[in-house]
């Protein structure tokens, strides 16, 4: 079965507020592309900037149907299945309809909806968690009054963390949910919706808290960690004397983490494109190896791979601007200080809740120890 996941953007200020240090929509979009049963993504947005977040992030864009509404589901999936057609030639035969505000939706949640939505035949699924609670209605005076009748079966609440139809059901009915429907249950917490402000925070510790038990996971198999030195290891700004000198501010909280690392037995080079005097100072303090004044980090990060008789998959690269993407992009695990170029946080796999050059490395270090059960 081939599935499309089809992103309806109704509101671009909140898929483009910053959740866990990166855009709620990138958070929907990294869920479908972890999804083994989604083969294709389509945001649909009228949102320039949401729209190039999501073609760095691997999916197809579409404009808003006519009339400037993502809430008209028929002709979102009309635009949807047009680009779909014009860029890729990509044919679905079940449409997965998400928004971005659900971000504890998983990608384990998606392929299980559609494997279920497969062995049972049907033509629509909608996800739901059960109604457990007691019905409560006002009477005329204001008064609270028991529901009444009490249902006598079991009740579900369709929670709109997401749909999927079989697009031949669709188009002959031109609706959605079409044709025969069941439900699949989810966690109400995984369908947590984000709409308040203290909706926010409670779904921002939890992303927070699920994305570095996810990291410190991953972190198990990291045998070498490389880090840009500008921006990294330090808070990006340079102090120029009168007699020309520069000058970087460093944390010694991060010195610490690294000699631990070192202890523990796992290697660290820096790689800097930086060629001030300064970089080298710094690591030779750190005892830790430098490569500077490089512009093609890459080919060093290769090199020095293949010297520890590794491969990239096995390395965490730790940047914080946009010539750094092509090392991010083919290491193992990718990661960013806090305050990183938009770009560049856009595309990694973790941010540190610490910006850089003030515990951001130091974070990163204490994750591997923990993952090794060394923290």
């Amino acid at each position: 079965m081939s599935v499309v996941a089809i992103v309806m953007v109704a509101d671009p200020a909140l898929a483009a507020r910053p959740l866990a240090g990166r855009p709620l929509l990138a958070h929907t979009l990294e869920q479908a592309a972890a999804a083994r049963s989604v083969g294709r993504t389509v945001v649909v947005t009228g949102d320039e900037t949401l729209a190039r977040l999501a073609q760095a992030l691997g999916a197809l864009t579409a404009p808003l149907p006519a009339g400037g509404t993502a809430t008209d589901v028929a002709a979102v999936l009309r635009v949807a299945f047009a680009r779909l057609e014009q860029d890729t030639g990509f044919v679905a035969s079940v449409a997965l309809l998400l928004t971005p505000d659900f971000p504890l939706r998983s990608a384990t949640i998606i392929d299980g909806l559609i494997d279920h939505l497969t062995c049972v035949g049907a033509d629509t699924l909608l996800t739901v968690h059960p109604l457990t609670d007691p019905l409560w209605l006002r009477d005329e005076g204001g008064l609270a009054q028991p529901a009444d009748p009490l249902p006598t079966r079991q009740c579900y609440i369709d929670n709109g963390a997401a749909t999927a139809v079989r697009i031949a059901a669709f188009e002959r009915e031109q609706a959605v949910p079409a044709g025969r429907v069941v439900l699949f249950e989810v966690a109400a917490l995984a369908a947590l919706r984000l709409r308040a402000d203290h909706d926010w925070r409670v779904a921002d510790a939890l992303v927070q808290r699920l994305r570095t038990l996810d990291i410190r996971a991953r972190l198990r198999s990291i045998r070498l960690l490389a880090l840009d030195f500008d921006g990294v290891m330090t808070d990006n700004r340079v102090l120029v004397l009168e007699d020309g000198r520069e000058g970087v501010l460093c944390n010694r909280s991060d010195g610490l983490g690294l000699d631990r690392l070192r202890a523990a037995g796992l290697p660290v080079v820096v790689i800097s494109k930086e060629r001030n005097p300064v970089v080298a100072a710094r690591c030779r303090k750190l005892s830790l190896p430098c490569e500077q004044g490089i512009e093609d980090k890459l080919a060093v990060l290769q090199r020095i791979v293949a010297e520890h008789g590794l491969t990239l998959d096995q390395v965490a690269f730790f940047g914080n601007d946009i010539n750094d993407l092509p090392c991010l992009n083919v290491a193992g695990l990718a990661v960013a200080p806090a305050d990183a170029h938009a770009d560049v946080i856009r595309q990694v796999d973790y941010v540190t809740a610490a910006a850089g050059g003030v515990g951001a490395v130091r974070e990163i270090c204490d994750l591997w120890l923990a993952a090794q059960g060394e923290g």
